[in-house]
């Protein structure tokens, strides 16, 4: 199986939580993958909040394409800069904020264990 998807047509739509947009383009109930749960791209305008939150049953990774802010795992808050790759097991609380006057953006891809 496999599949082409045309992501700029993806619109990106409001986080019902925090203060955030998010842009999934590849996830298990549209695609039909079975170990990828999601691949996407969050923008957090600045002063936003992508909310703390855990999915025990997901590993998650996050790559900052632009902008900077926070990534917080547990108690850690870690720089997030342009290239900083942040890996969470889904059972750690994570987030991200950003403090900054320009927005960031973070593609995710997380997997079912």
């Amino acid at each position: 199986m496999w599949s082409i998807i045309e992501s700029e047509k993806i619109p990106f739509s409001p986080y019902p939580k925090g203060t955030a947009n998010i842009k999934r383009i590849v996830e298990q109930k549209t695609v039909g993958c079975k170990r990828f749960t999601g691949f996407g791209l969050l923008e957090i305008p600045p002063g936003g909040v992508f909310p703390e939150h855990t999915h025990p049953d997901r590993e998650e990774i996050y790559y900052v394409l632009s902008g900077s802010g926070t990534i917080v795992v547990e108690d850690k808050e870690i720089s997030a800069k342009e290239g900083l790759t942040v890996y969470v097991s889904g059972e750690q609380i994570h987030g991200i904020r950003n403090q900054t006057d320009k927005s960031l953006t973070v593609l995710f891809v997380h997997t079912q264990i």
